[in-house]
């Protein structure tokens, strides 16, 4: 691994200080104030983080197409970018105050029971969901109230964040699994009766698959498609969001989707990724301005699209 420069270690140590302060700090500040503060920098970092935004921006009217004009555009990316800012003081308290449990009191989660029923039935479960809502704390529902989890982590790019990052999922009850060489160890732990989760709505630049999200072909992870072909073990989506309060979420499963194993895998993985992207969608659309329309989810494109 080469090492890391000079400056770039001192920004990585500036930027653990600042999050060690601000988790600090909010061992102190009463959880309304410290959320609604949050939502006000988020609302700044959108006016002045222009690349994101335009990313954003482009994204909508990429997917809405004229359903969607100018004004309401703009409204949406501020919507993220106040939400982002909500959920980054939420997850410092819930890093700061370990009373804070158990997790469920923040999450009227939909659907529990039946998802409950099926990972009993079949052993285990893919779960999936999407940078939507708080995601981290929706994680540590489903392990409180329907099964234990192992997610797959992408490390951030500071050492010194990541290790709080680990520490936090640890402390929300999912076991983790290092992207490096997941698959591997996702295949093993579903073989082994332990469910499974991933995020899957970013853009994969490793082979993926191009399937359509708001009817645009997106490069997509094949991965949760070739765990349950593989396994047999459904692939159950669910997805959560903010509903105004601070850490006041609801949360919902959509309908199961159960591979068959007697389809031909090709045409099988095609569905299954068909159907995932669908029910990722109809969850964005619900709630547009808390999904991550910054992410450059369609930027890589299929061999045979001209790049413009």
């Amino acid at each position: 691994m080469k090492p890391r420069s000079r400056w770039k270690r001192g920004r990585d140590a500036a930027e653990s200080r600042l999050v060690q302060l601000l988790a600090w700090a909010a061992r102190f500040v009463p959880v309304t104030l410290g959320v609604r503060c949050g939502e006000r920098l988020g609302g700044l970092l959108g006016r002045l983080d222009r690349r994101r935004r335009a990313v954003a921006l482009s994204n909508l009217a990429l997917a809405y197409g004229p359903a969607l004009d100018e004004a309401a555009r703009r409204a949406i990316v501020a919507g993220v970018y106040r939400h982002l800012g909500r959920f980054f003081v939420e997850y410092l308290l819930l890093l700061a105050k370990p009373r804070l449990r158990p997790l469920s009191r923040f999450v009227a989660l939909e659907g529990g029971a039946r998802a409950k029923a099926l990972v009993e039935q079949h052993g285990a479960a893919i779960f999936v969901t999407l940078h939507q809502g708080h995601w981290e704390l929706l994680g540590g529902v489903v392990t409180e109230q329907v099964a234990p989890l192992h997610a797959v982590m992408k490390p951030l790019r500071n050492p010194e964040l990541n290790a709080r990052l680990v520490a936090l999922r640890g402390r929300l009850g999912m076991g983790l699994i290092d992207r490096e060489n997941a698959v591997v160890s996702l295949f093993r732990c579903l073989r082994r009766g332990q469910s499974v989760a991933l995020l899957c709505d970013l853009n994969q630049k490793e082979s993926p698959a191009f399937v359509d999200f708001f009817g645009v072909p997106a490069a997509t992870v094949r991965t949760p498609a070739v765990l349950a072909l593989r396994t047999g073990k459904p692939i159950l989506v669910v997805s959560s969001w903010s509903r105004g309060r601070p850490l006041d979420y609801a949360a919902a499963f959509a309908e199961p989707i159960v591979p068959d194993l007697a389809a031909d895998p090709d045409v099988e993985e095609a569905r299954l990724l068909r159907e995932l992207n669908g029910r990722l969608e109809a969850f964005v659309r619900a709630h547009p301005e808390q999904w991550n329309w910054i992410h450059p989810r369609w930027k890589t494109r299929p061999p045979d699209e001209r790049v413009t």
